[in-house]
Formats: C-alpha cells, sequence, structure tokens
C-alpha cells in the first residue's frame, strides 16, 4: 500500500504557521549553548555544597534553610494532597457520569447530546507483545461508552510481523468501537527522532486524512487520547471524559490528566524498584492537587483533536512528548491553554525483562529516558522570548522556571539532602567553614549519631562516641530538624502507596512483601542510582551532544489478567479492515 501524504494542506494551522516557534536554536553553537543551561545549572547547585560554605557562608546558610523550609512544606503538603486525592478518587469511581450529565443539562440546553462527542485513542507501539496490546484493548473495550472509541493501532513499519498483528487485532476488537484501524509509521523520514511522539503524529495525521478529509466528520467532537501501548483504564474512564469535555468551559484549550500509577506489574518487578515505581504514581497524583504548581500532562493524557490540529500535532524529532506538547500548545495559543484532573486511576507497567539485574539496568535506562525531558528547558526558554507568542510573560516564565526547577532538582535534591546536611558541618568543625552559628549549632536528639568518616579509620569501630562510627547521641543542626521532621510525610505516603497497590496477589509470597518493606531504609541509595544519577547522564548527553537513542522498556507480568473478554461471535473478516498508511 502506497504512503499517503503526511499532512492535509487544510489540517495545518494559521496560528503556527505565524508563529512557527521552533525546536531547536537558530545554529548549531546557539543549540549547544542552550542545551549546556540544564548540567550547569545542575552541576552549580551541586558544587555550592563544597564551596558555598567557604567562599559565601551566609548565602549558603540562607539558601540551604530556604531549600529545606521548602522541603519541609512540600513534604506535609504532598502526604495531605495525598490523602485528599484517594479520597476523592474513590469518589469518582462511584459516579454515574451520565446521570451527572443529565443533572447538568437543564441549564445548560443548547450543550451537545451526550452521545456526540467521539474519543480517539492511539496506540504507539513497538515490538509490543500482542498480549499486552490485548490487555489495554480490553481495558477499552470494556468501557461503558465504548461505541464512542475510534481506536488507532499506531504501529511502526520497520517492525516486522506489524501488519499482521494488526490484521488479527483490529479483526477481533473492532465490533466494540466506533472505529478501530492501524497506521504504520515509515522508517528514516527525514528530521524525525524514531520513538513514541513521531509515531502517534504520524498515526494522528493520518487518521484525519481517512476521519475528517475523506469521512467528513467533524473534527470538534473528538477528543485524542496519547496513552503508552501498556495502560489499562479505569472502566469509567472514557465516560468521565465524556462529562468533562461536553461541560468543559473551554474544551478546545483543556488537557484533561487521569491519574497514572505504575501498578499492573507492581508485585513482579525487583523489590528495590518497587520505592521508586511506587512512589511515582502517589507523586503524580499530589501534583495534580497542590496549590500553586503548574500541571504538565504525562504519558496518558487526552486533549481536543481540534487543539492538536491547530498546532501541528507533535514535534517528531522531540522525545520527551507530553510535556512538550503542552509548552508548545501553550506558546503557541495562549493562556487559555490548561490541564484539569480526571481522578480516575490508570494502570501502567513498570519495567520488567526475563533477569533480575536486566531488569535494573532497564529501569535506569528507561529514568535517562524520562529524564531527557531536561531537552525542554532551552525549548521553553527560547520560546519564552518569543515576542510572537500569544502568552502573557508571567504565564511564560511560570512555565520556563517550572520546567527548569523540575529537572535541575531532579538531579541535585539528592546531593543537598544527604550531603548538604553532612558536609557543611563537618567543614565548619573541622575545616573552619565560616558558616553563622544559628546554622551549625547542633542539638541533641534520641537516637545513634553518625559518623561515616571514620569508616575510613578501623581502630575508631569500637569507639561509641565521636570518634566511632557510632555514638549513642544524635546531633542535628537546624536544617537537620526540618529534615527529621519529613519522616512523618513520607511514612504517611509509604502507607498509601501500599493501599493503593492494593491487596497481594495469591502468587506473591509474603516474603516479597517483607523484602519491599525492607528496601525503604536504603531508600536514599535507590533514589540516587534511579533518580539523580540517571538524570545527570540524561543532562551529561544532552550538554555534550550525544543525544538519546529511544529503546523501548521491556514490560510485562506473570499476574495481570485481561481486563475484559471479547465476545468472539462478532468477527470480522481480514480483507474488511481499514489499514492506513503503511506498507
Amino acid at each position: 500500500m502506497a504512503v499517503r501524504a503526511r499532512l492535509s494542506p487544510r489540517a495545518r494551522s494559521q496560528a503556527v504557521s505565524s508563529l512557527e516557534l521552533p525546536v531547536y536554536a537558530p545554529s548549531l553553537l546557539a543549540e549547544r549553548l542552550w542545551n549546556l543551561i540544564p548540567l550547569s545549572l545542575s552541576l552549580l547547585l551541586v558544587s555550592f555544597i563544597f564551596w558555598g560554605p567557604f567562599y559565601a557562608p551566609v548565602a549558603f546558610a540562607v539558601l540551604s534553610m530556604a531549600f529545606f523550609t521548602y522541603w519541609f512544606i512540600r513534604s506535609y503538603s504532598v502526604a495531605i494532597a495525598c490523602v485528599y486525592g484517594l479520597w476523592r478518587m474513590r469518589r469518582w469511581e462511584r459516579i454515574d457520569w451520565r446521570i451527572r450529565f443529565a443533572a447538568w443539562l437543564p441549564a445548560h440546553p443548547a450543550t451537545e447530546a451526550w452521545d456526540w462527542p467521539r474519543h480517539m485513542v492511539i496506540i504507539p507501539n513497538y515490538k509490543e507483545s500482542e498480549t499486552g496490546l490485548s490487555r489495554t484493548l480490553d481495558s477499552l473495550a470494556a468501557q461503558d461508552n465504548a461505541a464512542q472509541l475510534v481506536v488507532v493501532m499506531a504501529m511502526e513499519a520497520r517492525e516486522p510481523g506489524s501488519a499482521e498483528k494488526a490484521t488479527r487485532l483490529v479483526n477481533r476488537y473492532r465490533p466494540r468501537f466506533a472505529k478501530m484501524f492501524a497506521t504504520f509509521h515509515p522508517e528514516g523520514l527525514p528530521n524525525e527522532t524514531p520513538g513514541k511522539g513521531s509515531n502517534e503524529a504520524w498515526g494522528a495525521r493520518e487518521a484525519y486524512l481517512y476521519l475528517i478529509e475523506d469521512g467528513h466528520d467533524d473534527i470538534g467532537r473528538y477528543t485524542v487520547t496519547s496513552c503508552d501501548a501498556d495502560a489499562v483504564f479505569h472502566p469509567r474512564h472514557f465516560r468521565a471524559l465524556n462529562y468533562l469535555f461536553l461541560t468543559a468551559r473551554d474544551r478546545y484549550r483543556t488537557f484533561w490528566q487521569p491519574t497514572i500509577f505504575n501498578s499492573n506489574n507492581i508485585w513482579d518487578i525487583p523489590a528495590p524498584l518497587r520505592i521508586p515505581d511506587g512512589l511515582s504514581g502517589i507523586n503524580r497524583l499530589s501534583n495534580l492537587l497542590l496549590p500553586g504548581s503548574v500541571k504538565f500532562p504525562t504519558s496518558c493524557y487526552s486533549l481536543s483533536w481540534q487543539m492538536l490540529n491547530e498546532v501541528d500535532y507533535w514535534d517528531e524529532e522531540v522525545i520527551p512528548e507530553d510535556w512538550h506538547l503542552f509548552l508548545k500548545c501553550s506558546y503557541t495559543l495562549g493562556n487559555r491553554v490548561h490541564v484539569e484532573s480526571l481522578f480516575l486511576p490508570l494502570g501502567n507497567d513498570c519495567v520488567l525483562t526475563d533477569g533480575y539485574w536486566k531488569t535494573l539496568r532497564a529501569h535506569y535506562a528507561q529514568s535517562v529516558r524520562h529524564a531527557w525531558g531536561a531537552s525542554d528547558i532551552p525549548y521553553a526558554w527560547r520560546s519564552a522570548l518569543n515576542r510572537r507568542s500569544p502568552l502573557r510573560w508571567p504565564r511564560k516564565l511560570v512555565l520556563a522556571i517550572s520546567v527548569t526547577k523540575v529537572h535541575v532538582l531532579w538531579v541535585a535534591q539528592w546531593y543537598i539532602v544527604t550531603l548538604g546536611l553532612l558536609l557543611p558541618s563537618k567543614m565548619a568543625g573541622s575545616m573552619g567553614a565560616p558558616l553563622p552559628n544559628w546554622w551549625t549549632h547542633r542539638y541533641p536528639v534520641p537516637g545513634p549519631g553518625w559518623h561515616p568518616e571514620n569508616l575510613f579509620h578501623p581502630s575508631t569501630w569500637n569507639n561509641f562516641d565521636k570518634t566511632g562510627v557510632v555514638e549513642s547521641t544524635m546531633w542535628i543542626n537546624l536544617p537537620g530538624v526540618l529534615i527529621a521532621l519529613c519522616i512523618f510525610p513520607l511514612l504517611t505516603m509509604i502507607a498509601l502507596e501500599l493501599i493503593q497497590r492494593g491487596k497481594r496477589p495469591a502468587y506473591v509470597s509474603r516474603w516479597t512483601y517483607v523484602t519491599g518493606l525492607l528496601m525503604w531504609p536504603l531508600m536514599a541509595v535507590i533514589t540516587f542510582f534511579f533518580a539523580s544519577l540517571p538524570a545527570l547522564s540524561a543532562q551529561w548527553k544532552l550538554a555534550s551532544g550525544r543525544g538519546l537513542v529511544y529503546r523501548v522498556a521491556e514490560k510485562g507480568s506473570r499476574g495481570v489478567p485481561s481486563v475484559a473478554a471479547i465476545p468472539t461471535g462478532h468477527a470480522v473478516e481480514a480483507d474488511a479492515i481499514r489499514v492506513v498508511g503503511g506498507q
């Protein structure tokens, strides 16, 4: 089958053609300089721990105290937000959204009917197992309003057997949806980076040709949901989205973000990985509720097809497509672009391969890819400086600063919370760092005091005082008090994560559960290797111009069954399948 034109002229937006906000800087040198920003800021913060107590002691004390105060406030805010967020999720799971719409409708008689919207779900995939894709499709087929869904299997043409796999899936599932078809993203297109963004951009444009250009459908009634190939949707997800789309004050400038948890196979992964994967969902939930925080769409999200079309879809050369699309929409279309929460859980898979250490390495590689979002820092600041952008200056700065803060602290906060407490006190005591007394003054508190520097002197190991490794009394300074108090919200978040994870499956041993709990004292070590270090690696690659190769993370599960069985009495002949794009 011949490859069709990538984009209809009528699909291009006037806003995009007039603004032409660049992804990259005008020259190679300028691009390299812009890409130095994330690493430079991260290294500046980390190195400040070593030279700040000597050369800027007052500034160091004030700034570090400000950070630890921020950390203290944020820890308790996140814990409170998580409690409230889980309560809201449970409440949303009980809502009949069609009944709620019927109650809302009398006051808004001009609103379209309940069945008017169509929800297009794009599932970009490459070398995903048919079983795994079936699980995602099962969760879509189990939706109460599955007849309103249009499912696009965004295949990669370079994958051997992709056409046959798509044919089998479309044969099986098409009767459950309004429409279902496959697209095939060609290999080697110019100015593209292979990955999720380039694949779903191709799929959305092919869908435009098929549904809008040829089918003469109304683009204004469509939402587009970008999801991962392992996503498992809540049975009421698209009913809730249908309600939110119909009742939104500004439906064509809104992203809808569900609460995503890496929960599908969390019991199957190595115990150390259950800490970052488990807490990631809790943190995502809290970010949807924290006052003053900037909401970004992440991983699986929905928006109107009209807005997506206005900005000319995802940028094919960008790997972190979710945040980038939100920034692109905001800087291109103005202040009205925003994110609304959809408080229903959506399950994703954790990285899982066929070996313990192989899984750890694969998770590290995935963390590097996620941290590649630091490439959005130069884009955000360049777009903020573009005077043709309709976005107001306060919002420009808020977005650029938010993106910068997240990715810089991704690297630096581990060093600040650990070394930033220990080293300056040691420097002041033994190296004469002139830190203010209110910062260095130590308060005795119950518990063992640790002196890891004495590990290098075996003769002192048996001393239970300041000259040994451990002494009977723990001494902490004022920032240390704030960090110590953060243990309570941390324990709250751990409890909430275990509650959200649900009951231990029958195939999981009690020992597996216990080993997961025993990992929590090693949280500092685990977060270094699976958060801070991969983020530093990503920023180093970005600054050095080495780039990043998009590698699909291996995922799977021993114990997650299909969500719903699909009736077999509605088979579709293979030659009746509408497969656009491809081979």
